[in-house]
């Protein structure tokens, strides 16, 4: 396998690069800035990219995902029902992905999006896109103004049972997330920027908590959203 985590310091984002060497094929996922970047890693290591993921729709940076496909003429793929108005392949809760001799399945974690996915490739590491970090979960609260505060508890309510579904991985499971600390995507996160499931198991202090313990947790002392996060999430959607 060829695997590179890609670092985005401005907003303490994380993307991924991940190869077959003997294909000759290769995915990325939640791209941002110059889509030309991940052509040339591509090309510099022999590949060619075939599939383009978003773990979910984001809030705070603009993805060049749809650019990367269409320039390279790869998939782009999202979660079960996407609200994007271009064309992209749905990747249900289950469904699997061959890369090359490697395989990407996806596991459906709604809480942070509807749409959001995590990625586990090859039963040895998950990408976990802004559902669980280092030390921290995803935030559930960047919605629109007015949007009933319901609707938020029940995001949360959806986010404690995708992370329970992420703890039935073996506790060696490697974790790669979106984010790391600097990000406005979470409250307590660390600057490492991969852990386990174990670890996380033990020391994630969200993890520690019961279903109405964890929506509080997730409801209270959040950072300011992004400013411009409706406008992001519009462009990024294809509006």
């Amino acid at each position: 396998m060829i695997f590179r985590q890609i670092l985005h310091e401005d907003k303490s984002c994380l993307s991924y690069f991940i190869g077959c060497a003997s294909k000759g094929v290769a995915a990325t996922v939640d791209a941002q800035g110059d889509p030309q970047k991940y052509v040339r890693l591509a090309k510099r290591l022999g590949l060619r990219i075939t599939v383009v993921i978003e773990t979910h729709i984001q809030a705070d940076h603009i993805s060049s995902s749809p650019e990367l496909a269409k320039k390279t003429g790869a998939t782009l793929y999202f979660g079960p029902g996407a609200a994007v108005k271009y064309d992209f392949k749905e990747l249900a809760g289950g469904a699997t992905i061959p890369v090359g001799n490697r395989t990407i399945k996806a596991i459906h974690t709604p809480g942070h999006t509807a749409e959001h996915i995590c990625l586990l490739v090859d039963d040895w590491l998950v990408m976990t896109g802004d559902t669980l970090f280092v030390g921290d979960v995803g935030r559930v609260d960047l919605v629109k103004a007015g949007t009933d505060p319901g609707q938020v508890k029940t995001k949360a309510k959806d986010l404690y049972k995708s992370i329970q579904r992420l703890l039935k991985l073996p506790d060696w499971t490697e974790i790669y997330p979106g984010h790391y600390a600097g990000s406005v995507c979470g409250k307590g996160m660390d600057s490492k920027t991969s852990s386990t499931i174990g670890r996380e198991r033990r020391k994630n202090e969200a993890l520690q908590l019961n279903e109405q313990e964890f929506v509080a947790y997730l409801l209270e002392n959040m950072p300011p959203a992004p400013t411009d996060f409706i406008k992001i999430k519009r462009r990024n959607s294809g509006d």
